[in-house]
């Protein structure tokens, strides 16, 4: 089975996989459409997450089942169910998380197994917005994470988590959203989508600031310009480290928030939504061109426009 795999040397190649099987309480999919994730391109990157060479890569992605038809959703965060976040209802937060496509392989191939319990049935939705539910549950756990803003809000990248944070931000009636990119093509997606205010930099201040890019400079935004008393959402995971001044954070009483992956429940929720996610900023292209998709997405090379990259596996 051809599958993309994580090289073991800063590259993804494709490689010939072991059929996947279903194990007890598994069950088997054709995949159909995987997106390529910025945790695929930390791991691979930046060794973070750590991930063993040879494994196949993927987590967002929508498939058929093979013992009946279903089109699914695959949440691909798997918990222990015993330890005490589990037993508080946080499983995302798992000590024992297992995801796929990190710890165990994932959807870059034709088929993959897992688990009943992580399947969400679709109904009308497009393919595209199917291998988005992940991004917009992501979206979604972090607009949960601060009592509902009442705005102004500001969403820092316009990339696929923060386009999906847009949307959910619209969808819950908050106004006076601001986003803000480096590329222009991605401000333009941001309008699309609602945005009141675009631009390279957040000005002012705002009741709540989500960092979706996860740079130094873009976690340091998020907490300054949050008004006192506000809220910095930091989701994006680029970089290792946080570097902020203790003086606003302390005297300005912000609160910092980090936001990672979502719940059971968010999941299925994102689920409902997706069918009305707008897709235009999705680029889908051909399995076989996998690798050179993902190369140029590392090497920052890749159309901005393309915001969110998604193969399709042969029928």
């Amino acid at each position: 089975m051809k599958a993309l795999v994580y090289a073991g040397d800063r590259s993804v190649r494709f490689h010939e996989a072991e059929p996947a099987e279903a194990a007890a309480g598994e069950v088997m999919l054709d995949v159909l459409q995987v997106g390529i994730c910025g945790t695929d391109l930390c791991a691979v990157r930046d060794g973070r997450p750590l991930i063993a060479p040879l494994t196949t890569l993927g987590h967002e992605f929508v498939a058929r089942r093979r013992d009946g038809g279903g089109l699914v959703a695959v949440n691909p965060l798997l918990s222990c169910g015993a330890c005490r976040a589990c037993r508080r209802g946080r499983t995302h937060l798992c000590a024992q998380r297992v995801v796929i496509g990190v710890h165990r392989p994932g959807a870059f191939a034709a088929t993959i197994c897992v688990p009943a319990s992580r399947l969400v049935p679709l109904g009308d939705v497009s393919l595209e917005q199917a291998a988005l539910v992940d991004p917009l549950a992501t979206a979604l756990h972090a607009f949960r994470q601060v009592p509902p803003p009442e705005g102004p809000v500001a969403v820092l990248g316009a990339g696929s988590i923060g386009l999906s944070m847009l949307f959910v931000l619209r969808r819950s009636g908050v106004r006076d959203i601001t986003v803000t990119d480096l590329s222009p093509r991605r401000l333009d997606f941001a309008l699309a989508g609602g945005a009141d205010r675009v631009g390279p930099r957040a000005e002012g201040t705002y009741d709540v600031v989500y960092d979706t890019v996860g740079a130094t400079a873009t976690r340091q935004d998020a907490i300054l310009r949050c008004m006192a008393g506000g809220h910095a959402v930091l989701v994006g995971l680029h970089s290792a480290e946080l570097q902020v001044p203790a003086g606003p954070l302390i005297a300005g009483e912000r609160t910092v928030h980090g936001s990672f992956g979502y719940t059971d429940a968010e999941f299925r929720e994102a689920a409902e939504w997706a069918r009305q996610v707008p897709t235009d900023w999705v680029h889908t292209i051909d399995f076989d061109a996998a690798p050179s998709a993902f190369h140029s997405l590392l090497a920052g090379t890749a159309d901005p426009a393309h915001v969110k990259v998604q193969m399709r596996l042969p029928a």
